[in-house]
């Protein structure tokens, strides 16, 4: 079983929209509204895969049902905060099947949370933390969270002996990882900012499993002291949003299994090549997928 911790939950809201040019008046020809934010979408990858998982997050007060009840439906126990008055946020992303282009993102930030809210949301955590293997922390954090909130919630799952694993970025993947996850899953931009941040003035230490994403042109594993290449086994096009974290609960997966690092690597990139060909985040294709895995090469550097 794997609990994600993901504060900032939200409402994503999908639209096709064929030929997408800012400023000008257009209509989209489908409309996808669903549960969102990287946990929801590492929750629902894993729970196809065949794990158990909990996901806990901070809600507003009037619309979290829309989040909620979509996820329980998926056979995920969801607990959740709900931390502020008001909707949840609403993330939206614009694809265009006609453009090779990223899709076009616009994340909402949410409402500051209320005094209490996050010890409320420790409390869930630690009550979940003696039924799970391995604990996932991911995605932004709320406006009112210290950056090192996710460090306190890895050293304390770390300290009673679970997997432990971050997938965020800035100041607050540089404060996570002095609580030593086992995990992390920077992209090249996450990378690059964090090799030139205040920590860099000491010893940075990476994870022992570190994955760097690349997009399009695949990720490297640091692991044992060796660099390991994974090529994508196709590019999809479709919507990349999301295949980041399809690309963590595979890993997680796997390696929760005892797998070894290689084959957590294969698996996780075709989760995230699978991810990439769906409109929406956090969804496999489950035969594509089984069929991706074998065609993913993995090579030393």
């Amino acid at each position: 079983m794997l609990l994600v911790v993901c504060p900032n939950l939200a409402i994503d809201r999908i639209l096709e929209v064929d030929h997408f040019q800012a400023a000008k008046v257009q209509r989209s020809r489908s409309v996808i509204v669903q549960p969102g934010g990287k946990g929801s979408n590492a929750a629902r990858v894993f729970r196809q895969l065949g794990g158990e998982v909990v996901l806990v997050g901070f809600v507003g007060s009037t619309n979290s049902r829309l989040i909620c009840e979509p996820l329980r439906r998926f056979g995920i126990h969801v607990d959740v905060v709900a931390a502020y008055p008001g909707d949840s946020r609403t993330c939206t992303i614009v694809c265009d099947k006609q453009s090779q282009v990223h899709p076009t993102v616009i994340n909402e930030e949410s409402s500051r949370i209320e005094d209490g809210a996050a010890a409320r949301l420790l409390n869930k955590v630690h009550r979940w933390i003696p039924d799970v293997d391995g604990v996932l922390t991911t995605g932004s954090l709320s406006t009112g969270l210290p950056d090192d909130f996710y460090a306190e919630i890895l050293d304390y799952a770390r300290m009673r002996k679970k997997f432990t694993a971050m997938d965020a970025a800035g100041a607050v993947l540089r404060a996570g990882l002095s609580a030593y996850p086992s995990l992390i899953k920077p992209n090249m931009e996450e990378f690059f900012q964090l090799t030139r941040g205040p920590m860099t003035s000491g010893l940075l230490t990476f994870a022992p499993h570190t994955a760097l994403t690349f997009g399009k042109t695949g990720a490297v594993l640091i692991n044992a002291g060796k660099f390991l290449y994974a090529a994508p086994p196709r590019v999809f096009d479709t919507n990349p949003v999301g295949a980041g974290d399809a690309f963590v609960a595979a890993y997680l997966w796997q390696l929760l299994r005892g797998r070894n690092a290689r084959e957590c690597l294969r698996f996780a990139m075709a989760a995230a090549a699978s991810d990439s060909a769906t409109l929406r985040p956090g969804f496999l294709d489950i035969s594509q997928f089984h069929s991706l895995i074998p065609q993913v090469e993995l090579h030393y550097l």
